[in-house]
């Protein structure tokens, strides 16, 4: 399955946060011109969690207004992947780590480098840091398995994580 290598989204990410000076996801859609909007999608376990769409050449993102505050931020960021990673494409989330197909991997490792960046700071906290991953995720309040997309990013990048 061909798709986008990790050192294609962290160089995309680079040249986003180069561009508009910001690693908060909020504030790069409203740069971009990105709608994003609440929306009641429903509490049950099955319902759509978020949903990304090009109409007319303007993308809006749907998040479901019954998540909690605590991933809106991780969920935001993962929709901007796909609006900057899957242009043209619409694409309906109802779970961020259950499906594995290749663009829900592909926005998953955007958002962690979008909001973990820079990998050299982020070992280097790690190495001397008495947290565990689990914590480190909390401080950041993203779910742990969106830090492990950023150790992913990492080791490819030949750090021993």
């Amino acid at each position: 399955m061909l798709g986008i290598s990790c050192s294609q989204i962290k160089n995309r990410v680079r040249r986003l946060v180069g561009k508009y000076r910001t690693t908060d996801p909020y504030e790069l859609c409203e740069c971009m011109g990105i709608i994003l909007s609440d929306e009641n999608f429903g509490e049950s376990e099955t319902a759509i969690k978020a949903m990304t769409m090009t109409i007319a050449r303007t993308t809006i993102i749907q998040l479901n207004s019954s998540l909690d505050e605590v991933v809106h931020k991780f969920i935001t960021a993962h929709e901007l992947g796909h609006a900057v990673l899957h242009k043209n494409m619409r694409h309906i989330d109802n779970g961020f780590f259950d499906d594995l197909s290749r663009t829900e991997r592909e926005a998953n490792l955007f958002a962690a480098e979008l909001i973990f960046g820079d990998s050299r700071k982020l070992f280097e906290y790690m190495q001397y840091s008495e947290q565990t991953l689990f914590q480190l995720a909390a401080e950041k309040q993203v779910p742990y398995e969106l830090l492990a997309y950023k150790l992913e990013i990492m080791k490819e990048e030949g750090f021993d994580v």
